[in-house]
């Protein structure tokens, strides 16, 4: 089966957008238990500035 690329484009976005909502509502979970903003960012992959943000 043939699919487009800008389909498979979309789709990719789409997933990634996906992962990046998943990663931050663990990082908010994380952060109401009291777990340290440093070890969420180096464990989500996520930038300690994101983290921050979270914690405002």
């Amino acid at each position: 089966m043939y699919i487009p690329f800008y389909e498979l484009d979309a789709a990719e976005e789409v997933e990634k957008r996906g992962i990046e909502k998943g990663k931050l509502e663990v990082a908010r979970n994380l952060l109401a238990r009291g777990i340290s903003p440093d070890i969420i960012a180096e464990s989500a992959g996520l930038p300690k500035e994101k983290i921050r943000e979270l914690m405002n």
